[in-house]
Protein backbone atom coordinates (compact mmCIF):
# COMPACT_ATOMS: atom_id res chain seq x y z
CA UNK A 1 0.00 0.00 0.00
CA UNK A 2 1.37 3.59 -0.48
CA UNK A 3 0.05 7.04 -0.14
CA UNK A 4 -1.58 8.24 -3.35
CA UNK A 5 -0.71 12.01 -3.34
CA UNK A 6 0.13 15.20 -1.07
CA UNK A 7 2.89 15.95 1.00
CA UNK A 8 3.87 12.38 1.35
CA UNK A 9 3.10 11.24 -1.92
CA UNK A 10 4.95 7.42 -3.27
CA UNK A 11 5.34 6.62 0.28
CA UNK A 12 4.67 2.78 1.39
CA UNK A 13 2.49 2.02 4.55
CA UNK A 14 2.09 -1.19 6.10
CA UNK A 15 -0.82 -3.63 5.37
CA UNK A 16 -2.56 -5.46 8.29
CA UNK A 17 -1.23 -9.20 7.59
CA UNK A 18 -4.26 -12.07 7.17
CA UNK A 19 -8.17 -11.90 6.07
CA UNK A 20 -9.88 -10.21 8.65
CA UNK A 21 -9.10 -6.60 7.46
CA UNK A 22 -9.33 -5.02 3.22
CA UNK A 23 -7.88 -1.91 2.76
CA UNK A 24 -9.14 0.56 1.08
CA UNK A 25 -8.01 -0.06 -2.68
CA UNK A 26 -6.24 2.62 -4.42
CA UNK A 27 -8.56 2.95 -6.82
CA UNK A 28 -11.27 3.65 -4.83
CA UNK A 29 -9.19 5.35 -2.27
CA UNK A 30 -8.29 7.63 -5.43
CA UNK A 31 -11.75 8.44 -6.36
CA UNK A 32 -12.59 9.53 -2.89
CA UNK A 33 -10.37 11.85 -2.60
CA UNK A 34 -10.62 13.41 -6.01
CA UNK A 35 -14.56 13.72 -5.02
CA UNK A 36 -13.46 15.13 -2.03
CA UNK A 37 -10.68 17.29 -3.55
CA UNK A 38 -9.03 19.92 -1.55
CA UNK A 39 -12.08 20.42 0.73
CA UNK A 40 -9.82 18.30 3.41
CA UNK A 41 -7.15 20.88 4.13
CA UNK A 42 -7.26 21.98 7.90
CA UNK A 43 -9.96 19.72 8.49
CA UNK A 44 -10.72 17.07 11.57
CA UNK A 45 -10.97 13.45 10.63
CA UNK A 46 -11.96 10.82 12.03
CA UNK A 47 -10.83 7.49 10.73
CA UNK A 48 -13.30 4.84 12.48
CA UNK A 49 -12.56 1.26 11.90
CA UNK A 50 -9.10 2.39 10.59
CA UNK A 51 -7.27 -1.07 9.80
CA UNK A 52 -3.62 0.41 8.76
CA UNK A 53 -4.77 3.58 8.56
CA UNK A 54 -4.84 4.12 5.29
CA UNK A 55 -7.53 6.38 4.58
CA UNK A 56 -6.71 8.93 7.58
CA UNK A 57 -2.53 9.39 6.32
CA UNK A 58 -4.02 9.86 2.87
CA UNK A 59 -6.18 12.75 4.05
CA UNK A 60 -3.21 14.11 6.17
CA UNK A 61 -0.66 13.80 3.55
CA UNK A 62 -3.41 16.03 1.08
CA UNK A 63 -3.41 18.71 4.06
CA UNK A 64 -6.25 17.36 6.92
CA UNK A 65 -5.26 18.94 10.23
CA UNK A 66 -5.51 16.16 12.44
CA UNK A 67 -6.78 12.29 12.31
CA UNK A 68 -8.22 10.28 15.25
CA UNK A 69 -7.60 6.60 14.17
CA UNK A 70 -9.98 4.28 15.87
CA UNK A 71 -9.89 0.46 16.27
CA UNK A 72 -10.49 -2.22 18.64
CA UNK A 73 -7.65 -4.78 17.26
CA UNK A 74 -3.90 -4.31 18.83
CA UNK A 75 -2.73 -5.48 15.68
CA UNK A 76 -4.84 -2.93 13.61
CA UNK A 77 -3.44 -0.35 16.30
CA UNK A 78 0.08 -0.95 16.13
CA UNK A 79 0.52 -0.99 12.65
CA UNK A 80 -1.33 2.24 12.50
CA UNK A 81 1.08 3.44 15.28
CA UNK A 82 4.14 2.48 12.53
CA UNK A 83 2.37 3.92 9.82
CA UNK A 84 2.20 6.90 11.88
CA UNK A 85 5.61 6.57 12.92
CA UNK A 86 7.38 5.98 9.54
CA UNK A 87 5.70 8.90 7.84
CA UNK A 88 6.10 11.46 10.66
CA UNK A 89 2.64 12.23 11.96
CA UNK A 90 2.79 11.90 15.24
CA UNK A 91 2.09 15.62 15.98
CA UNK A 92 -1.01 15.61 13.53
CA UNK A 93 -2.35 12.03 15.25
CA UNK A 94 -4.44 10.88 17.79
CA UNK A 95 -4.71 6.44 18.33
CA UNK A 96 -7.49 5.22 19.98
CA UNK A 97 -7.87 1.26 20.82
CA UNK A 98 -11.35 0.62 21.08
CA UNK A 99 -14.98 0.12 19.53
CA UNK A 100 -16.75 2.86 17.34
CA UNK A 101 -19.42 3.40 19.97
CA UNK A 102 -16.71 3.56 23.45
CA UNK A 103 -14.65 6.52 20.52
CA UNK A 104 -18.06 8.02 20.35
CA UNK A 105 -18.82 8.47 23.99
CA UNK A 106 -14.97 9.58 24.81
CA UNK A 107 -14.50 12.12 21.86
CA UNK A 108 -17.81 13.79 22.76
CA UNK A 109 -16.56 14.29 26.50
CA UNK A 110 -13.06 15.97 24.62
CA UNK A 111 -15.86 18.63 23.14
CA UNK A 112 -14.42 17.76 19.17
CA UNK A 113 -16.18 18.02 16.50
CA UNK A 114 -15.02 16.43 13.33
CA UNK A 115 -16.00 17.95 9.62
CA UNK A 116 -14.99 13.68 8.29
CA UNK A 117 -16.05 10.80 9.47
CA UNK A 118 -15.14 7.87 7.72
CA UNK A 119 -16.63 4.71 8.00
CA UNK A 120 -15.17 1.27 7.07
CA UNK A 121 -16.55 -1.94 9.20
CA UNK A 122 -16.24 -5.20 9.11
CA UNK A 123 -18.88 -5.83 5.99
CA UNK A 124 -22.34 -6.63 7.53
CA UNK A 125 -21.54 -6.69 11.10
CA UNK A 126 -22.74 -2.56 11.71
CA UNK A 127 -25.58 -0.90 13.04
CA UNK A 128 -25.08 2.25 10.76
CA UNK A 129 -28.57 3.71 12.28
CA UNK A 130 -27.11 3.39 15.52
CA UNK A 131 -23.79 4.31 14.88
CA UNK A 132 -24.89 7.53 13.02
CA UNK A 133 -27.05 8.74 16.11
CA UNK A 134 -23.84 7.99 18.47
CA UNK A 135 -21.82 10.28 16.10
CA UNK A 136 -24.28 13.07 16.35
CA UNK A 137 -22.28 14.57 19.40
CA UNK A 138 -18.89 15.20 17.21
CA UNK A 139 -20.51 15.72 14.21
CA UNK A 140 -22.48 18.60 12.64
CA UNK A 141 -24.57 19.54 9.72
CA UNK A 142 -21.70 20.94 7.72
CA UNK A 143 -19.51 17.47 8.50
CA UNK A 144 -19.97 14.62 5.95
CA UNK A 145 -19.61 11.09 6.61
CA UNK A 146 -18.39 8.32 4.29
CA UNK A 147 -19.74 5.18 5.01
CA UNK A 148 -17.74 2.30 2.78
CA UNK A 149 -19.53 -0.89 2.44
CA UNK A 150 -20.37 -3.90 -0.47
CA UNK A 151 -22.36 -2.02 -3.19
CA UNK A 152 -25.07 -5.26 -2.39
CA UNK A 153 -25.79 -3.81 1.10
CA UNK A 154 -28.78 -1.98 1.66
CA UNK A 155 -28.47 1.41 3.34
CA UNK A 156 -30.78 3.16 4.92
CA UNK A 157 -30.87 6.10 6.89
CA UNK A 158 -32.96 7.41 10.23
CA UNK A 159 -34.55 10.51 9.94
CA UNK A 160 -32.19 13.44 10.17
CA UNK A 161 -29.96 11.92 7.46
CA UNK A 162 -29.67 12.38 3.56
CA UNK A 163 -27.45 10.53 1.64
CA UNK A 164 -25.73 12.85 -0.82
CA UNK A 165 -24.11 10.53 -3.61
CA UNK A 166 -23.18 7.09 -3.73
CA UNK A 167 -20.23 5.75 -5.76
CA UNK A 168 -19.69 2.44 -7.01
CA UNK A 169 -16.28 0.72 -7.42
CA UNK A 170 -16.38 -2.75 -8.68
CA UNK A 171 -17.70 -4.87 -5.42
CA UNK A 172 -17.57 -1.45 -3.09
CA UNK A 173 -19.82 1.75 -2.76
CA UNK A 174 -19.19 4.66 -1.07
CA UNK A 175 -22.36 6.54 0.76
CA UNK A 176 -21.94 10.39 1.03
CA UNK A 177 -23.99 11.12 4.00
CA UNK A 178 -24.73 13.96 5.48
CA UNK A 179 -27.04 15.52 8.70
CA UNK A 180 -29.92 17.23 7.86
CA UNK A 181 -31.27 18.16 11.35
Amino acid sequence: MRIIAGSRKSRSIKALPGQNTRPTLDMVKEALFASIGLWIEDKQVLDLFAGSGNIGLEALSRGAEHVVFVDGSREACQIIQENINTLDFKSETTLLRMDAFQACRYLKNKQIIFDLVYLDPPYAKLDLTKLLKALEPITNLDSRIIYECLKDETVELPEGYALDKTSIYGRIALYFIRRTS
